[in-house]
This record gives structure tokens, sequence and C-alpha cells, in this order.
């Protein structure tokens, strides 16, 4: 399952200063095809008593090597009188008609909606995660937002560690003074492709579904922990052999903290 503009925007305009007003409610929502990353592109299901379902999510807890959350409760969509077409997709939304989608996921197994036959999730199969290189702190704000809790907005510091500071790392420091947090400029969210990417990067959130349809995991690798290099150097760049030199040598990680 993937992020969709709206969340990923407001959660980074919260380290801008700008807070995310959570929604007090969210619903899950079943399309025939994809909504997009604007969530307002695809087509959704539509059949006499129809309608979005609410969704209560779970406390954030550790699940398949990240953070997540799933659905307390069985959900059960109305039973349609006729067939009603094939979902492909569903959405997380945060309001029973209209309003942003939060998130959005492809099933990998298309659900034909047959006549007197409800599409139903049983507890536990929306299974909703965040992964890679941000702290459990940081993906479980994200994933509260989901349970109707808001993230003030911040003015993040950056800071030099000697090992991860989820793993017992220290903050780096010098002779004979400790190095100091500065602030980092900060521009607005917006696209940006890295070279050989064929698509926009999305968050890496996927979502199971259980029988008879399954929902397609997320295959975006996780970013790379250097803080000096993230890709390839050019031959630009290969004979200067002071890229690295700006940092200490014993520094191995990098990190935003709010204060």
């Amino acid at each position: 399952m993937y992020a969709c503009d709206y969340l990923e925007n407001g959660v980074l305009n919260v380290l801008r200063g700008v807070t995310f007003a959570a929604p007090a409610k969210v619903y899950l929502a079943l399309y025939l095809n994809d909504p997009g990353e604007d969530g307002a592109s695809g087509t959704e299901v539509s059949y006499a008593g129809y309608k979005r379902i609410e969704i209560d999510f779970s406390s954030p807890a550790e699940t398949n090597g990240g953070i997540g959350v799933q659905n307390l409760e069985d959900i059960t969509f109305p039973t349609p009188v006729t067939a009603a077409g094939t979902i492909t997709h569903v959405g997380i939304l945060d309001s029973l008609a209209g309003g942003n989608m939060l998130c959005r996921g492809e099933l990998v197994e298309p659900l034909v909606i047959g006549a007197d036959e409800p599409p139903v999730f049983l507890a536990g199969d929306v299974l909703f995660y965040l992964t890679g290189n941000l702290s459990r702190a940081w993906k479980t704000k994200v994933l509260n937002i989901l349970r109707g809790q808001s993230i003030q907005g911040i003015a993040p510091y950056f800071s030099l560690w000697n090992g991860s500071p989820e793993a017992g790392g220290s903050p780096a420091t010098t002779t004979p003074a400790p190095r100091s947090r500065s602030a980092p400029p900060r521009s607005r969210p917006r696209d940006r492709l890295s070279p050989g990417t064929p698509s926009r990067p999305r968050s890496t959130v996927p979502l199971r579904r259980g029988a008879p349809g399954h929902i397609r995991p997320s295959t975006r690798p996780p970013r790379p922990a250097s803080p000096c290099i993230s890709r390839p150097l050019s031959s630009r760049w290969r004979s200067r052999k002071d890229i690295c030199r700006r940092l200490p040598r014993p520094l191995s990680r990098w990190g935003l903290t709010d204060v």
C-alpha cells in the first residue's frame, strides 16, 4: 500500500513547522481501478446500498520488520443485489463521502463482486506498516494519524551520530567543545526523481488482504544509510577525494531531531 500525496505532503510539512491535523475517523473504500497518487483518479465502487466503512486501527507495534497498525474488527460492506464489478484497489480516506485519500493499495488478485456477495475484511486483514530509515518514534507518529492523533509542527535540527541512535549510538562530539546541532533550510514538499528511477519514490507501507484476495506488498528497497553518498559517483567526483572528509571519520549516522 502507498501513501497518497495528501498524507505525504502533510507529514513533510510537519518538518516546516506546520501541524498536520488528523481526521477524527478514517474509512475504507473499494475501487474498480487505481485511484492514483492524488486519490481522485479512480472509479469507486457504486451499487445500491454501498458506502465506505469506518475502520479502527490498533496501536502501532512491531510487525514485518517495521512498525504497523491493523484493523481491530471485521469490515463488512453492504450486500449488492446485482453484480457490481471487479475490485482492483482499496483506499483509506478521511471522509464518508469525498474528502482526502491518505493511502491506497492494489489487490494482487482482483475481487469480483457478485450478487448477494458482500466484500469482507476480517480483523487483522488490513495491515499498514512503515519500514526504512525512520526512527521508531517518527513511524509511530505517522501511523497514529490513522488513529486520530495529529502531529504538531516542529523546527528540526540536523545532528551527527556515532552509530545508529536506535541502536544505542551517541551524539558526535569534537575536541575540545561538542559539535552543535543546526537547523537545516526547509523547502516546500515536491516530487523528486533520482536517475534510473521509473516512478516517484513512495512510502513503504504494504497492506495485506485475507482470502480471497491479497494486497501486493511494496517492493521498494530501503534507503541507503550513508550520509555521504546515495548513488555511484560520476567521473567528475571520483577525482576529488575530499567528499567524505567534510564529516569526521568515526561518524556513521546522521539524523533530524526536534530539539
